[in-house]
């Protein structure tokens, strides 16, 4: 894969990858929220001024009364209907009662059943006789004045209104299920709690509640709750639609966001990178001998900036010093070069005087007396002799005020630091640097060392810069050296220091003590 492109496209690719898995770490807190979330959409609690401990549900489908106050879907409270329904019964079962009782079940869709029980006789509103009873667990129920609340037969409630001489009228309703949704679970996974002051009506009594998980709790007026406990298979089968949903989301949010992060301009997604690299200091130098061919001997090193990231990556100058240099963070990477090429010289023993760095700089550092400043004093502060440095100056970009570049070299010159012309005839400037510049050193650039031995036009030129070099006196390096052939032409031309993988790749410093122990060093 091109290097721009995995650089651009891997911490896009890296958050999209977190972000999946932070997304299903996140699965059960987000179940649990949406879970809490429905609830507190559906329970909704509204004051009466002459009820104060009043519960609604928002869609108005239940009523425990007189407290309990929930409303059906013609905004009739459940109360209401039972207490018009009392005063038009005459308590005989007769079948004027059983139509009166039938007529309130069709107009209500609360009421699923309504039985009347008097000493004598009992009767519903499928006709003689109750088939259910009005007995009920006075631990699991609410006395409310003349009303008794209690659970029955999964989800539902049986409303038990006392009425004078002994008897009563039975209401079964189911507000729970059709309010709460949880039909679309079993009855095995949800257990629910009303708690009045110190009673309470639990739905679902058979279930084992160690198993289950607390969700939901919430105070609904002074005195009155609501407990929801739902177990792990539950919560997933209740919130499973919208769980689908909020994940889809997510991921289509993540997925995008990625994508932008991706398609944001090259440069700006590279420099963001050098930014966190410049902090966190992994722009260090490679080391690339140049060796004289007559002796063998390696005379210097050329440094090269190498972005060593954290996980051991290895990122080519090629894909991020054009964006350093446009965005200016070029300064900054030199000044981390400088300062770890000054501490690697401070280690180097037994080398000989003459053994120099060259550093890699573009010409607007060069026209700053600040660049000349900063050097000298990190090489006194490491303790390392001004000669042991030199600089190289690129044509990637011209100089813009040469009269400033030539003080500037000029000082360094002073101090014992030489100037070499880096890729010379490649760029800008080309050799009339040479007669306004005090430049000591060509560097032959790699493009004319590979026509040696071919029949390419370059190979004149390479001629002309080698002749150029000669009759001004300049010291030459070759760069990019790779074969024997190149070698011994350049040697036979006169060009004798030699900077390539015929000798040596750029290492860093631990191998450069290593390669440095295995040469020669003599003085040039």
């Amino acid at each position: 894969m091109n290097n721009n492109l995995l650089l651009r496209w891997k911490q896009p690719f890296i958050i999209l990858i977190i972000g999946l898995g932070s997304i299903f770490l996140m699965q059960y807190f987000i179940k649990v929220s949406l879970f809490q979330y429905g609830l507190y959409n559906r329970v909704n609690l509204k004051n009466k001024a002459n009820e104060p401990d009043t519960m609604v549900f928002d869609s108005g489908i239940d009523a425990l009364v007189p407290t309990f106050y929930l409303s059906d879907n013609e905004g009739v409270a459940l109360s209401t209907g039972i207490e018009k329904l009392i005063p038009k019964l005459t308590f005989t079962c007769s079948k004027h009662d059983i139509k009166e009782m039938r007529l309130a079940n069709d107009l209500s869709s609360n009421i699923h059943y309504l039985g009347l029980f008097t000493p004598h006789s009992s009767c519903s509103n499928y006709g003689i006789n109750s088939p259910i009873s009005y007995n009920y667990n006075k631990e699991n129920a609410i006395t409310l004045e003349d009303y008794v609340v209690t659970s029955y037969l999964g989800s539902r409630l049986k409303i038990i209104r006392n009425l004078p001489n002994d008897t009563h009228l039975i209401t079964i309703t189911d507000p729970l299920n059709r309010q709460l949704y949880f039909n679309n679970t079993n009855d095995n996974n949800v257990v629910i709690n009303i708690i009045y002051k110190d009673k309470k009506i639990q739905i679902q009594s058979k279930i084992k509640k160690n198993i289950f998980y607390h969700e939901f709790k919430k105070k609904l007026t002074k005195n009155i709750y609501l407990e929801v406990f739902v177990t792990k298979k539950g919560l997933t089968d209740i919130v499973h639609s919208e769980l689908l949903m909020v994940n889809v989301f997510l991921c289509i949010l993540l997925v995008i966001t990625c994508i932008f992060l991706g398609l944001l301009p090259q440069q700006r997604t590279v420099k963001m990178a050098i930014e966190r690299g410049i902090k966190r200091k992994e722009f260090i130098p490679f080391y690339q001998p140049i060796i004289n061919s007559m002796t063998g001997s390696i005379i210097g090193c050329e440094s090269l900036i190498r972005w060593c990231k954290a996980n051991g990556e290895i990122i080519s100058p090629a894909n991020f010093i054009d964006i350093a240099e446009q965005n200016k963070q070029i300064y900054e990477i030199t000044d981390l070069l400088i300062s770890q090429v000054a501490e690697d010289l401070s280690k180097l023993n037994n080398i000989h005087d003459n053994f120099y760095i060259s550093i890699n700089v573009i010409p607007r550092q060069l026209q700053n007396q600040t660049f000349a400043t900063k050097l000298l004093n990190t090489l006194s502060s490491a303790q390392v002799s001004n000669h042991r440095v030199a600089i190289e100056v690129t044509e990637r970009t011209q100089f813009t005020n040469v009269t400033s570049a030539k003080e500037v070299m000029q000082r360094l010159i002073d101090h014992c630091i030489s100037i070499k012309l880096d890729d010379a005839g490649t760029g800008f400037g080309g050799f009339s640097y040479f007669q306004e510049l005090p430049i000591s050193t060509l560097k032959i650039d790699k493009m004319f060392i590979d026509t040696i031995g071919t029949c390419d036009v370059k190979a004149n030129i390479l001629n002309a810069i080698i002749s150029f070099g000669k009759e001004a006196k300049l010291t030459m390096i070759a760069e990019g050296v790779e074969t024997q052939e190149q070698v011994n032409y350049l040697r036979d031309q006169g060009v004798f220091l030699i900077q390539g993988f015929y000798y040596a790749k750029p290492m860093p410093f631990s191998d450069l003590e290593k390669y440095i122990n295995n040469v020669t060093l003599i003085h040039i």
